[in-house]
């Protein structure tokens, strides 16, 4: 009987044991520290991707590309100046003397007639002023230009060397007075060589002007009549 009761009281202090240790590990559960979560804030603003362009609001940037510096104009020293236009009167010279040899028209040979009196004037009045000469790029070309211009009149026809002659003064005359006008006058130093192209620049529009009237009157020469039109006599 006293061991049926040792036996009793044994049990309930076993499983008051463990109720009492079950109890303790549900509440060290509960104490336990919860860790944070390794996830950003959904708050956090995104990052930018380095990798992409910045937008551009440039002018460069509408225009797909850099405009090019216009090219700046040749400074032409008062050497270079006066080699210009000693090239300009001989050129003159040189083509007229063709002309009073091949042309058959009275107006032709008496523009030609004009050109040497006039430039060859020019040519004496910048001799006087006893200039340095210098080579430039203008002259190099003028120089080129004009000798291609000579071997064509001297191997145009009777028939067409009016029409060549005179073509070639109204462009020739054209450039000299847009080289005095934007590369000479703005450049030139010296006060008798300004003087000298304020001179020589009316005379070139005036032989520009007669040689633009004589083109004018080989082209209507040219130009078939109207049609329904009678010829004379």
């Amino acid at each position: 009987m006293k061991r049926n009761t040792c036996l009793g009281i044994a049990a309930v202090v076993a499983f008051t044991s463990l109720a009492l240790t079950g109890c303790g590990g549900e509440q060290k559960a509960a104490e336990a520290p919860t860790m944070p979560s390794a996830e950003p804030p959904t708050d956090q603003a995104p990052e930018l991707d380095a990798g992409a362009p910045e937008p551009s609001t440039s002018e460069e940037a509408k225009s797909g590309s850099k405009p090019e510096p216009e090219p700046k104009p040749e400074a032409l020293s008062d050497a270079q100046i006066a080699t210009i236009t000693e090239a300009a009167n001989s050129a003159e010279i040189a083509q007229a003397q063709v002309a009073q040899r091949k042309s058959k028209d009275g107006s032709v040979k008496s523009f030609a007639a004009m050109m040497i009196t006039h430039h060859g004037q020019a040519k004496q009045t910048q001799t006087k002023l006893d200039l340095e000469s210098e080579e430039s790029g203008l002259s190099t070309a003028m120089h080129a230009e004009a000798g291609t211009t000579l071997k064509a009149l001297n191997a145009a026809s009777s028939k067409d060397f009016d029409r060549v002659y005179v073509s070639a003064q109204v462009s020739g005359h054209q450039k000299l007075l847009d080289a005095i006008n934007d590369k000479l006058a703005p450049n030139v130093k010296n006060p008798r060589l300004k003087a000298y192209l304020q001179e020589l620049k009316p005379t070139v529009e005036q032989h520009l002007q007669q040689a633009k009237q004589l083109q004018q009157s080989f082209e209507s020469k040219a130009s078939p009549p109207p049609a329904g039109s009678k010829s004379p006599g």
